[in-house]
Order: C-alpha cells, then structure tokens, then sequence
C-alpha cells in the first residue's frame, strides 16, 4: 500500500457517518481485509466495505462509543500481506442540547424559569454554565441551577429588570462545546400611586409615553430661545369641580402643564 496514502487517524460525533480509506496496489490483486481490534469486520448495512481502482474504503453508517478503537486495513496476495492501522475512531459525541431554551417575558419581581436537556447523561467531563449576555452568571441567593442527569435549568426567585438581556446555557466536554439560548424581558412596572394621579386610570399616562415616544423619535422639536411662536400649554390634570358655600374656606389647588415636554405650574 503507499504509505503516503494509508489510513488517517479520526475524532467524530456519535451518530455521524465516518469514512477509512487507503490506496492499495499489488499483483495479482490483493484480498482486503479489515479489523477492530483483533475482530473481522464483515461487509453489512452498518459497515460497508468496498476495494475498486485501488482504493479500499470502509464506511461506518452511524459511529457511537462502542465502535471507538483501533481500525486496520490488511492486504494479502501471493507475494505477502502489509497492513495499514488508524489510532481510533471516537464515536463520543460533544454535548448536544435535544430540547432549547425558552425565551420570556414577564413582569418586574415575578419568578422566571429556564430549562434545557442535552446529551451524554453522566459524562464526567461535562462542565455546563449559565450566562448573561455573554458573561458568566454570579452566585446570588435569588438564582438556582440545576444539572443532573441531562436536566439543566435555571430560576430567579425575583426577576428585576436589570436581569433583562440573552440567557445562555453553555455545556463543554472534552469533545467539543454546545449552547442553547433565549431572551429574558423583565418590564419595569409604573408604580401604582403614579397611575392613581393620572386622570382616567392610565389615559394621562399614555399621553405622555407618546410624547415621550414622538420627542424620541424626533417627531417633537426642540424648543429655541428665540422662538417667535408659541405653543399654547396643555392641561395634563384637570381639577375635580368643586362647590362651597359663601364664608366657607376654599383651597385652590395648582394645577399641572405640560409645554413642549416641559413642566410648569400654574396657580
């Protein structure tokens, strides 16, 4: 067999097709042999066998753990035998997650839970880590993982906003690393004595979450000293109509504007 050309040394993941070839040459034609360890591999739909134009090739359909070893390609004619050996061929697979992350939204304080499976159960090698938007997640006594046999997932006993970002859980074994990700929005609730202030439950609110929104996507101008016409000021928070009688005390109370997204007070 040409040396240059025998066969090569092979790292796969369990469940992929692997290919062992090797260039053989001889007269007469030689008779091609091939070995797992000191075990005959018969020709069948797993392990097909072939020897044409010189080339001798061995196809394994789907490689798993139990086919790792050491492979040998051996050809014999009337002159003598050579042989032609790869190292191994690993069928052990990288860590592949078979169920992903969930992405969430929920409200500010509520809990919030993630999980994912992957694949070897019980590898030793195994190291899995939780991260927030690409950084490793800190030990806090609101949070609580969880990796056992296959099974990883991630609580917040209180979501704030601040945990809001992309969620990923990274697992790593000798072989190789896989990850699985998702998205986490906590909202930040308006308070509900802000809300009580506002006319008509959340109608003022609204009002101004869309200024907020037209002076953000500059839809508002902004407002220059030497502005030569003035906007009339809108009345935000209209007072509750009162009556008293004559000699009764009143209070009057201020009354809130908005000009421009700008405060003011009138009297």
């Amino acid at each position: 067999y040409d040396k240059q050309r025998g066969l090569k040394n092979k790292t796969v993941t369990e469940g992929e097709s692997v290919t062992l070839e090797c260039h053989i040459s001889g007269h007469p034609q030689p008779t091609v042999t091939w070995y797992r360890e000191d075990y005959k591999i018969e020709s069948s739909m797993d392990f097909q066998i072939t020897f044409k134009a010189g080339l001798a090739r061995l196809v394994i359909r789907e490689a798993f753990a139990e086919d790792s070893g050491r492979f040998t390609c051996t050809a014999t004619n009337k002159a003598g035998s050579v042989s032609t050996s790869s190292e191994e061929v690993s069928g052990e697979p990288i860590p592949p997650f078979f169920k992903k992350l969930t992405s969430l939204r929920l409200k500010q304080f509520g809990p919030a839970h993630f999980e994912c499976r992957l694949t070897p159960i019980g590898d030793p090698t195994m190291v899995v880590e939780w991260l927030h938007d690409g950084k490793p997640l800190e030990a806090a006594n609101r949070l609580r993982m969880i990796n056992e046999f296959g099974y990883c997932s991630l609580d917040y006993g209180v979501a704030y906003s601040r945990d809001s970002g992309v969620i990923t859980c990274r697992a790593t074994n000798k072989y190789g690393t896989d990850h699985t990700s998702a998205t986490l929005i906590v909202k930040d609730e308006k308070s509900l004595v802000e809300e009580s202030q506002l006319p008509e439950g959340r109608r003022g609110l609204q009002r101004i979450e869309e200024l907020e929104r037209m002076a953000h996507e500059g839809a508002l101008p902004a407002v220059a000293v030497d502005q030569k016409e003035k906007q009339k000021p809108e009345i935000v928070l209209v007072p509750e109509p009162a009556r008293v009688l004559e000699g009764e005390t009143m209070i009057k109370e201020s009354i809130a504007l908005l000009l421009m997204g700008k405060g003011l007070t009138a009297n």
